[in-house]
């Protein structure tokens, strides 16, 4: 959604503030934070990635939950996030089906929940010109040459039970053990599930999206018996800038994203509204799907979603597709008002949105297939 001119400008803008202080060299003493970053360059060749920070503490440098639950500022994320240098390697997909030393050492450095001490010799180093749709922005790019884990990782006993099993099975599994979604999407990039004898690296972009939607098929397995709601609710969260509306109607499931980018935004550099209308293959899509399954099976209630995302000026760089899961989490769970009808929502929701954006419900609107759908039954 970002143009590459535009992301190198606010990479430069935010090495300037931050980066004066640090300084590139091939050989790094520090800590991985629980990250990495693989990405197709000709498939099956990928660059295997492993997001290194100088400091241990990876609540400032990788980790979106604690971000958004304490509303760390983007400023802070980003002058912490101007350190890590993105330790690169272009490596075959096969590589976890091959017992090197190599793989098994960042293996062991992607499972461990907490930060490694460890050393990177890299043959190269260079600064990074641009932001990644999938983590967002981060300083340094290197190609490494060896790395040295000097202390053990610390692995959660349930990863050592999924040896062997389908992908699927081993992805829920840790999910219902309490893991992270971001934990797993980790672990399934790096070719850890399935069994070994079919074993790959995977992007990262594709390991999001799939993680997404395996638990959220498995969720929605659970969700057979759940009624469908006779009431229309709407909800409300607003996260680094991006506000998130939802509107949850009687219906069997069905949920839909609508991206509407404000003048000056971002991703929106010009006068006029551009509304983005649903995206089925995009990961912020995959993200509300799975935040919607959650919602369902906690809350006992079943309907169609419809979310409007308001990328307003405050969002000031992309920080990843991380941003949607977090605010719909957030969003469905902050219901802001019920009501008995469709029109007495849409007479509502339109009264905010002009008061605060300038723009009307029934121009977005059009961009729902849901509403089109629905309209019949409304009318009645």
């Amino acid at each position: 959604m970002i143009d590459n001119i535009s992301a190198k400008r606010l990479a430069e803008k935010y090495k300037k503030l931050y980066g004066k202080s640090i300084y590139l060299k091939r050989e790094i003493y520090g800590f991985t934070p629980p990250s990495n970053l693989i990405s197709s360059i000709n498939y099956p060749k990928l660059s295997l990635g492993i997001l290194t920070s100088q400091n241990d503490n990876i609540n400032y440098y990788d980790n979106p939950i604690y971000w958004a639950k304490n509303n760390i500022p983007v400023d802070e994320i980003i002058k912490n996030r101007v350190g890590l240098v993105n330790a690169k390697k272009i490596v075959d997909s096969n590589l976890p089906r091959k017992d090197e030393r190599l793989y098994n050492d960042i293996l062991d450095a992607m499972l461990s929940i907490k930060s490694i001490n460890i050393e990177l010799y890299l043959k190269k180093i260079y600064e990074n010109d641009n932001i990644s749709k999938i983590v967002g922005f981060y300083g340094f790019n290197g190609i490494f040459d060896k790395i040295i884990l000097n202390e053990n990782p610390r692995i959660p006993k349930e990863v050592y039970r999924i040896n062997d099993i389908k992908s699927e099975e081993s992805v829920y599994y840790l999910y219902k053990e309490g893991m992270s979604d971001y934990y797993i999407s980790r672990l399934f990039s790096i070719g850890f599930f399935g069994y070994r004898i079919n074993r790959k690296l995977v992007p990262s972009r594709w390991s999001i999206t799939a993680v997404h939607n395996i638990l959220e098929k498995k969720l929605r397995k659970e969700l057979e018996d759940i009624k469908v709601i006779d009431k229309y609710y709407l909800f409300y969260y607003s996260l680094y800038g991006n506000d998130f509306y939802g509107i949850l109607i009687p219906g069997k499931g069905d949920v839909e994203l609508i991206e509407v980018l404000i003048p000056g935004s971002i991703y929106n550099l010009y006068s006029k509204y551009s509304i983005i209308g649903r995206d089925d293959k995009s990961g912020g899509y995959s993200s509300l799907r799975l935040s919607f399954a959650e919602f369902m099976k906690n809350y006992r209630l079943k309907g169609s979603l419809i979310v409007f995302r308001f990328v307003t000026k405050e969002y000031s760089v992309p920080l990843g597709v991380w941003v949607v899961r977090e605010g719909t989490k957030y969003m469905l769970n902050n219901i802001i008002e019920k009501f008995d009808n469709y029109n007495d929502l849409v007479e509502y929701l339109n009264n905010r949105l002009n008061k605060k954006y300038n723009i009307s419900y029934f121009k977005i609107k059009k961009y729902s297939n849901i509403l089109k759908q629905n309209l019949l039954y409304f009318i009645k």
